[in-house]
């Protein structure tokens, strides 16, 4: 399901929480939208869900318009939807297959139907045998496995997953990143996935926007936009990369006045020691490391260059030559 949207707005008072966004969401991939506390994110899912209705703008599914659609065309549109929380929300009174049937009870379907889809539906998302288990029994991860498989009951065209890994560790996230991949690629479903987390991006989406105030500062192919950032909240969020234990190292409490990005082939080549030799320049590197992000790696380093400011600009020059994105004060 291809999703277009254009010109949204939507205000609340005097709060401009979405300001003219207009994106296009592939069908069959898994498309970020990352912003700050405040960024407008989940007013932005709410609207593209249904579940709001812009001021002004149009919402699309494939060709057809569908933010102006009401009772039951509405309803009937929203069952091509499913939605995945940080919360969970799950009911604590029913068990697993309890909250697993709940969307398919209320569709009126078949009990046998019922009984055979959520079977399928356990052992899809890694919960055999952990159906008759009250919720207050399982752990974080299988909480968000039973509302993965809740949100796929009634076979939707498009996940949205709202902060869906906040509330989880590390581990625990990489493994229900994984499962979504996993069910994304056999579904062939579109998957939104709202985050403040760019490890989210970087490890499950495959294009993303950046929001900031209400608006989309910076859109495109996450290896693109990881190799060449442009907005300041973009590299904002890349730079909090550099605390992640398994691919940034970091040895010094400074800063660095650069960081240098390296994609592909270039983080094998000696590229510092190059430019070292044939400009004279000196660097003092403070943080290095290499992530994957989609089929791509992507180095990243930070650093200072001396000893002077001739050495600096004669640095700069030559590593953006060798393919290499400079940011930093010069």
């Amino acid at each position: 399901m291809h999703i277009k949207l254009r010109n949204l707005k939507r205000d609340y008072g005097s709060l401009h929480a979405v300001q003219d966004v207009s994106l296009d969401i592939p069908s069959n991939t898994i498309y970020g939208i990352i912003g700050r506390s405040g960024a407008g994110k989940s007013t932005l899912v709410r609207l593209v869900s249904m579940l709001e209705k812009p001021d002004s703008g149009e919402v699309y599914y494939d060709d057809e318009r569908v933010d102006t659609l009401e009772g039951k065309a509405l309803i009937e549109k929203r069952r091509h939807i499913g939605m995945i929380f940080q919360t969970f929300n799950l009911f604590s009174s029913r068990n697993a297959v309890g909250n697993i049937a709940y969307p398919m009870e209320i569709c009126g379907m078949d009990k046998a139907y019922i009984r055979n889809r959520v079977s399928q539906l356990l052992a899809l998302v890694g919960l055999e045998g952990r159906g008759d288990a009250p919720i207050s029994t399982l752990s974080g991860g299988q909480k968000q496995r039973v509302a993965i498989a809740r949100a796929l009951a009634c076979q939707p065209d498009i996940l949205f997953c709202d902060e869906a890994t906040s509330a989880l560790d590390p581990q625990t996230t990489r493994s229900i990143l994984a499962l979504v991949k996993e069910l994304q690629a056999r579904m062939n479903l579109t998957v939104v996935m709202i985050t403040h987390q760019m490890e989210v991006v970087r490890d499950a989406c495959e294009r993303v926007a950046v929001l900031d105030n209400g608006r989309v500062v910076e859109e495109g192919m996450v290896s693109d936009i990881f190799a060449n950032p442009k907005s300041e909240v973009t590299k904002d969020f890349l730079s909090n990369l550099t605390n992640v234990k398994d691919s940034i190292v970091r040895w010094s409490s400074q800063s660095g006045r650069f960081t240098l990005r390296f994609r592909g082939g270039t983080t094998d080549e000696p590229i510092i020691s190059n430019v070292s030799n044939e400009t004279g320049a000196s660097f003092n590197i403070r943080a290095a490391g290499v992530q994957h992000v989609g089929s791509e790696e992507m180095g990243v380093m930070v650093l200072d260059i001396g000893p002077d400011e001739q050495h600096v600009r004669a640095a700069v020059e030559l590593l953006k030559k060798y393919g290499v994105s400079v940011e930093g004060d010069f």
